[in-house]
Parts: structure tokens; sequence; C-alpha cells
């Protein structure tokens, strides 16, 4: 029954598209379930310095073609592990149904899942950067301010366990237990540049950290992927309706950004 309605979606959406000269846009692309590398890389473990936060993360990361691309969203963290929900650039009632992926990461296990809330699903991911040790550069601090924070700046390395080794300049807050408001690693085509405002020191319940019940497990990111891209060639025309096809999984994500203090 559920092949013979995707069927009816798809042969629909087919005949709709020949009749109507709007083309819907593209809202999945492959390469969105790969994990930022933020989390996915080295720097990921200078973000555990705190048992709990909540932060707006801006960051300029690099992109396969040497050039830059801009990244906005929101970042939270318990006892290493962290989530990174990016801004989605669709707003309004089609916010649920055409929103992007979102990550979860165990930054002690090197891994994490990849989300859709979309789809209600999600998959495991892994990364073969295991960071080992950081070495602080203490010769090198000065008091320099960012992000609305007084910080004092200085220069780590990250060392992974396969002998590589990463160097960042840090801008520690003094004001909020040496978070590192400020991060950016060294000049050149694979500069990277993390900026974090709203910071707030919170411990995140930790249910968060674990894909919500209901979702529907996925074998791999690409698979997951697939199946949005798959499913998104069944949204026809959408300046007259939306088809959306979602598992009955009863699963939600909520907004876990803590509110403003009192």
């Amino acid at each position: 029954m559920k092949m013979l309605f995707l069927s009816v979606c798809a042969a629909l959406a087919l005949g709709l598209a020949a009749g109507c000269s709007t083309h819907p846009k593209s809202l999945y692309h492959a390469g969105d379930e790969t994990p930022p590398v933020f989390l996915a890389g080295p720097v990921a473990v200078l973000l555990t310095n705190v048992d709990g936060f909540s932060a707006r993360l801006t960051a300029s990361v690099p992109q396969a073609n040497g050039g830059q691309h801009m990244v906005v969203g929101d970042v939270i963290g318990r006892e290493g592990r962290l989530i990174f929900q990016p801004e989605s650039s669709v707003k309004g009632k089609h916010a649920r149904s055409e929103g992007g992926m979102f990550f979860i990461w165990n930054e002690a296990n090197h891994s994490g899942y990849v989300l859709s809330d979309p789809l209600q699903g999600y998959a495991p991911a892994s990364t073969s950067v295991e960071p080992t040790n950081i070495v602080y550069d203490s010769s090198s601090a000065v008091e320099e301010p960012a992000n609305g924070h007084p910080c004092r700046r200085m220069d780590v390395v990250v060392q992974s366990a396969d002998g590589a080794s990463s160097r960042y300049r840090i801008w520690q807050a003094e004001d909020a237990r040496h978070f590192p408001v400020r991060i950016r690693s060294s000049p050149g085509p694979g500069e990277m540049i993390l900026d974090f405002s709203d910071l707030r020191l919170e411990l995140p319940p930790p249910v968060l950290f674990a894909p919500p019940e209901g979702f529907v497990k996925y074998d791999s990111p690409v698979a997951l992927m697939n199946e949005l891209i798959t499913r998104q060639g069944v949204i026809v025309n959408q300046n007259v309706r939306t088809i959306e096809v979602v598992p009955n999984a009863g699963g939600n994500v909520e907004n876990w950004r803590p509110a403003p203090p009192q």
C-alpha cells in the first residue's frame, strides 16, 4: 500500500510538472548530510571545556573548491556531547516539512547522528579523526576582547591519534569559564573561523543527545539523504500545493534553546 501511494504521488508529480512552467526549488542536496568540520574535526574537542552551554554560532568554513561557506545555527553541549542545528532558510508553515539536517555528536566516541525532522529519521555517523591531546601555548597569551567578552587570546595545538597536529588561535572568555567564544584555524585556503554569541552556561537535559523517540533509523547518512531527495521529487508546484510523505513515527524535535533569564 505504501509503495502504491508513493507511485501515485510520483505519477501525479510528473503530470503536473508537464503542464506547469514553474519548477519546485531544490530543497536537499547531496553532501548536506555530512557532519560539519567543527563537529567531526579536531576543533570539536576545544568545545568540551565546560560541562554545559548553549550558543549561537556563525562560522566561516572551507569548501572543497577552495572557497569559504558561511554557516549559522545553534550549538549546545553537555559533558563532551554536542548538538548543532543549522539555521533553516525555510520559514513559516513549511519549516517543519522542508527543514534541513541537524547533528548530534559525541566527541569522546568520535561519532554521532545525522537527523532530519521532516523525514523523522536519523542515521549513525563517525569520523576517523581522534584528538588525543591539547597543548596550550601560554607564552602567546594576550588580553583581547571578542564577541562581547573580555578574553585571553592564545595559540593551541590539537594532537590526534594518527600523529597529525592542528593549530588554532582561541579567544577564551574570562567571564564564562574560559569558553572559546572565537576559534580561528591557521590562515590559508583551509582557514576556519568560529564565532559564538548569546552564550549561556547551562546544563541541557541529557535526553536531547539521542535520536528522538519514534525516529526511524537509516543505515547511513547517504541513505537518509537519498530518501529525502527522492521525496523531494514528490513536491509539486509549490504555489498550489505540497505533497508531503512523512512516516507516521510520532517523533518530534522541539526547540531546545533555553529561555532567556527573567
